[in-house]
């Protein structure tokens, strides 16, 4: 509706100007001065036009930089939320790999089956309970197509990354399960962790294209 009214006052316009330069060019005393008044009417349409269009242009930047920032807004506060995601598969990551090593000095003598076998059930239900968090991301509906088919690479990475990661802490549990020899917990456990331990979480692709897709 609105283009069809611009269109009408184009052409309304174009007519008056037709009319206009056909009396002029009819009255004017010389075609010299018909020429120089139809240069003048020439450069005032010229620079209106390109005034409009200026405007039009600035408008429209300045409605693509408000639309950024609240783009940029969206995922960086969804961003937030979730590096505490990760922080917390870090730290329990980090919790697993010190009760695997701290095995290593364990002597027979000083071994307690019952209580090294507490703390990976316990370790094991808190990975237990960020996997969940973890499955329960979704990407912003307000994003843009492009970067929230980002974000959703970035969740099924992540998704991937926290199944391996209580996978391997699940089966070092059921290893460590009374009565257990220690030396050969030792091994089961070095081999459960070089088998299921997950590959590292390779997420900064993803994160710099959405970066680079807000212009952040």
């Amino acid at each position: 509706m609105i283009a069809k009214v611009i269109f009408d006052m184009i052409y309304l316009i174009l007519i008056v100007t037709a009319v206009t330069l056909a009396i002029l060019y009819k009255f004017s005393p010389t075609k010299r001065i018909f020429m120089i008044i139809c240069a003048g009417l020439l450069f005032v349409f010229g620079a209106s036009a390109f005034i409009s269009e200026y405007r039009q242009q600035e408008k429209l930047s300045r409605t693509q930089l408000e639309e950024l920032q609240e783009q940029q807004k969206i995922f960086g506060e969804w961003y937030a939320a979730y590096q505490k995601d990760i922080d917390r598969l870090d730290r329990n990551w980090q919790s697993y790999h010190n009760i695997i090593e701290g095995l290593k000095a364990v002597d027979a003598q000083s071994f307690n089956a019952e209580a090294f076998n507490t703390r990976l059930a316990n370790l094991e239900q808190d990975s237990i309970e960020e996997q969940i968090k973890i499955y329960m991301l979704v990407a912003p509906q307000s994003l843009n197509r492009e970067s929230r088919a980002l974000v959703e690479e970035l969740i099924r990475k992540t998704r991937q990354y926290a199944d391996a990661q209580t996978k391997t802490i699940s089966l070092s549990k059921s290893e460590s399960t009374p009565p257990v020899e220690l030396e050969n917990l030792k091994v089961r456990l070095n081999d459960i962790m070089i088998r299921e331990s997950p590959e590292g979480l390779f997420t900064a692709q993803e994160i710099s294209a959405i970066r680079a897709a807000l212009g952040d």
